[in-house]
């Protein structure tokens, strides 16, 4: 898979304790009070924060979006979840920097609350649970935010994020 990383990585140890299969379904989705499904993200930066790390859908081709997934009942914290996200979808662990806060989406199909999370990336494996179903790539604020599209709650993470622009 070509990547636009400015930044080598390499697999070690602490990647063997993550399982290689992503969950799937939603029989232990959490849920808002209004009904709204808790939704848990990452907005991964370059050490320099000049680069989001960004994943392809897997439901729609070409389009990209944030590593994101339902926040599990099993699961303490929304930060954890994110964190297992960024794992499965992205294939990178690292270190969480601050919150950025709730995002409701605005698609009018959807009822979710994203509750994104900044971090920068300290390891990009070559092996992760979504490997064949994804592509990753590195790219600036500005083509992040052009293929982001209609996902107005993925560019206003990004906007939250200490990305420089």
């Amino acid at each position: 898979m070509a990547q636009a990383s400015t930044t080598s990585y390499s697999q070690s140890s602490s990647s063997a304790h993550r399982p290689m299969e992503s969950r799937v379904g939603r029989t232990k989705q959490r849920y808002g009070k209004d009904g709204s499904r808790l939704v848990a993200g990452i907005v991964p930066l370059s050490a320099d924060k000049t680069k989001v790390l960004i994943v392809e859908s897997t439901r729609k081709p070409n389009n990209w979006v944030l590593p994101k997934g339902g926040w599990e009942t099993d699961e303490d914290t929304a930060e954890a979840a994110a964190q297992r996200e960024a794992w499965e979808e992205a294939g990178i662990t690292g270190k969480v920097t601050k919150p950025l806060g709730n995002i409701r989406d605005n698609r009018s199909s959807v009822k979710a609350m994203y509750i994104f999370f900044e971090m920068i990336v300290t390891e990009e494996l070559t092996e992760w649970p979504e490997m064949k179903k994804r592509k990753r790539k590195w790219v600036t604020y500005k083509e992040a935010a052009e293929k982001f599209g209609s996902r107005s709650e993925m560019l206003e993470a990004l906007d939250q994020s200490s990305i420089k622009k």
